[in-house]
């Protein structure tokens, strides 16, 4: 059993260790199918502003940030999800839900976390979040990826086996689906944040209570691989990236021209034939 996100031993290795980078193919392969035409299509979202989006480019309070995610999932293909986002005050113990609203997944260590409702999603949000910019952008990536599973039915196998692991393994399963839905960049970039607890300083938010899905690598991996799938140019994805996951993922897209995951391997042909070195 190996483990996710935060929870990974701390390692100088750029590329995943095998059972790892097994899992991600597996689970980017796996997730592809079920998550249909919008994981299907070539997208790379980088800066929000691209969005076209005018004040909601940089989120300040909540109704920028509303603006900034409903522009998103325009994006990314929920643009008819019905989405309130609701902000928690550190100091209370939470809003108190209607009866209906199921949590998606644990909300412990998040500056954003989505609740299933009987008619709509709500989202509850940190103000912590607005502080660091690239946990922000992986918070909304991770969240939208996890309104996807549970719209075509995932759920945590909470049934089988350690319910923790499976808890970790829906994390990862969120920032994966992010990835194939094309929020990869900003998965990347924020796992370095979480990864080093660290955001250059100044920031005044408590990173070591904070949790993410994969590793900074494993990210990196799960982008190479997605991007190589649809034909996205290295050269655009690397210069969307922070130096380090830069490096990372330089490594990762390498790896893979060396060394294809059997997962991919046993992909059908017209997915290999769009990989590139």
């Amino acid at each position: 059993m190996f483990q996710f996100g935060s929870a990974a031993k701390a390692s100088p290795e750029f590329v995943p260790d095998e059972d790892a980078r097994e899992w991600i193919a597996a689970g980017l392969v796996d997730l592809a199918g079920k998550l249909g035409e919008p994981a299907r299509q070539p997208r790379l979202l980088t800066d929000p502003a691209d969005l076209k989006l005018g004040r909601a480019a940089s989120p300040w309070d909540l109704d920028s940030l509303f603006d900034m995610i409903c522009g998103v999932q325009e994006f990314v293909g929920q643009g008819e999800v019905e989405m309130t986002l609701l902000e928690v005050d550190a100091r209370s113990a939470g809003p108190q839900l209607q009866d209906g609203y199921e949590s998606l997944g644990d909300a412990n260590g998040k500056l954003l976390h989505t609740f299933r409702g009987p008619e709509e999603y709500l989202m509850l949000f940190a103000p912590a979040a607005f502080k660091v910019r690239e946990l922000l952008l992986a918070s909304v990536a991770r969240e939208l990826g996890r309104i996807a599973l549970d719209r075509v039915g995932e759920r945590p196998a909470l049934e089988d086996g350690d319910p923790r692991q499976a808890l970790l393994e829906w994390e990862a399963d969120a920032e994966i689906a992010a990835v194939l839905l094309g929020m990869g960049v900003w998965v990347a970039n924020g796992a370095y944040v979480y990864e080093n607890a660290c955001c250059g300083g100044g920031c005044g938010v408590d990173l070591r209570s904070i949790r993410a899905g994969l590793s900074m690598p494993e990210a990196c991996y799960a982008l190479s691989i997605d991007s190589q799938r649809k034909g996205i140019r290295r050269r655009q994805v690397l210069k969307q990236l922070a130096p380090t996951q830069k490096a990372a993922t330089k490594r990762c897209w390498s790896h893979l021209g060396s060394a294809l995951p059997p997962a991919l391997a046993a992909a059908e042909p017209a997915v290999l034939g769009q990989l590139r070195a």
